[in-house]
């Protein structure tokens, strides 16, 4: 497994909740507990934080060193070139993309893609669309070398977007989608941070839990249970999984 590695996309310049991966539950940040979690999957060794070269990023750095894993900087706007210099830098073949804007990263579901991507049928795996999951539970496994051929496809802001050419193509390309069983099918529930009222929500689930891993389903068994809880970020715009772009 040397050459899969977890890429984790960190940066701090959110214009809707500036620094918001550096906000702190129970005197953690945000990016400190996803890694946190990252780390309780025993089947990959490489994790890498890949962020900007901006002196505002600097900080996250300095988080990736305090938890003993590796980091890159490279472009703030061009995220598919940031990417494969990532890997590259890391002499990785096989790319496990994960956002740090969804701290939840679940290792049971990650486990089960990656299962399923290291039969060698498909280019793409992922629970990303129209997989019904609660947003921001998404995580992507996908050939560094295929990433390479498609990006000459994407041009201007869709570069911002990893896997925007995957997405956009999902039918062109040999993919495959985990669908959401009866346990996980929650397209309701946002589990991701964009705005405050999902920073609210994401505090009231770790201080539900405390610092020991716990799982997606977990999540949403106790949201299903706390329906005052469910519905604090309910009213904000829905996250697109392929941006639009004129």
């Amino acid at each position: 497994m040397n050459n899969f590695g977890i890429i984790i996309e960190a940066r701090t310049g959110s214009k809707r909740l500036p620094n918001k991966i550096l906000k702190k539950v129970n005197k953690k940040t945000i990016l400190d507990f996803l890694i946190k979690r990252v780390k309780t999957q025993k089947k990959i060794k490489k994790i890498i934080v890949s962020t900007t070269t901006l002196k505002k990023d600097l900080p996250l750095i300095k988080i990736a060193k305090k938890n003993k894993i590796s980091f890159f900087q490279g472009s703030e706007n061009d995220l598919i070139k940031r990417i494969i210099d990532t890997a590259k830098k890391n002499n990785l073949k096989f790319i496990v993309q994960v956002t740090s804007d969804n701290p939840f990263f679940d290792k049971e579901i990650f486990e089960i893609l990656l299962k399923i991507f290291k039969q060698k049928k498909y280019d793409f795996v992922s629970n990303s669309l129209k997989s019904f999951f609660p947003i921001g539970s998404d995580i992507r496994i996908f050939k560094l070398k295929n990433l390479i051929n498609s990006s000459k496809y994407v041009k201007g802001k869709a570069r911002q977007h990893t896997c925007y050419y995957f997405l956009k193509n999902i039918k062109k390309i040999k993919s495959y989608t985990l669908k959401a069983g009866p346990d996980y099918y929650r397209p309701q529930y946002r589990l991701t941070l964009d705005y405050e009222k999902d920073l609210k929500l994401i505090k009231k689930i770790i201080n539900n839990f405390g610092n020991k891993y716990f799982s997606l389903k977990s999540i949403i068994k106790f949201l299903d249970n706390h329906k005052e809880i469910s519905v604090i970020n309910s009213n904000l715009p829905t996250k697109l999984t392929i941006p639009k772009y004129k």
